[in-house]
């Protein structure tokens, strides 16, 4: 028998399993690396989104205590866009389940009540109240001539994106406001 090429032939299918395993550790480091990228695009959308939610408290905070939105949220120095101020202050002081959005396509006309940049992010957010409700334990009671201290329930719906990435991250947040404007509370999120 002749057996002068089979240390070759061993030593050549060790050469090979040792490329083969060399080619799956650099594919695994590659995709651990696009996938940690990815997550990074995520999470920076989604803080992105979250910064518009506390962006929005901080308007409906400031309308309810003043009536209309102030002066220093409307742009070019703020994040509301002029256009849409009044319609705004009527949202948070008055309107209930205004039908209106942020973004969309035809035959939905986008109108955002807040529109920010943060980082890479082009990031638009609608603000609407949902309905008021009598806080417990102020009821009037016969005879009784103050106003009951109500809550209003607010949704901040916002949504980022990075035009370049294609990433995209929603956040909506439903918040419990005094009427007073002196605090908000997150209920549902």
């Amino acid at each position: 028998m002749d057996e002068r090429g089979v240390s070759f032939m061993t030593v050549m299918i060790i050469m090979l399993m040792t490329g083969v395993l060399g080619v799956a550790a650099l594919t695994m480091t590659g995709l651990e690396n696009s996938t940690a990228g990815a997550m990074r695009m995520v999470e920076e959308g989604a803080d992105a989104a979250e910064s518009c939610v506390g962006m929005g408290v901080k308007v409906i905070q400031q309308t309810i205590e003043m009536g209309a939105v102030p002066p220093t949220l409307i742009e070019p120095n703020g994040p509301v866009p002029a256009a849409n101020a009044v319609i705004l202050g009527q949202e948070i002081n008055f309107d209930s389940n205004n039908p209106d959005v942020a973004w969309g396509i035809a035959p939905v006309v986008p109108a955002p009540n807040i529109t920010m940049n943060v980082n890479n992010y082009v990031v638009n957010g609608d603000i609407d109240k949902q309905f008021v409700k009598i806080r417990s334990g102020s009821q009037n009671t016969a005879g009784d001539s103050q106003t009951p201290a109500t809550d209003s329930y607010y949704r901040i719906d916002c949504q980022a994106v990075n035009a370049a990435t294609g990433t995209t991250s929603r956040v909506i947040a439903v918040y419990q406001c005094l009427v007073s404007g002196d605090t908000c509370q997150a209920r549902f999120l």
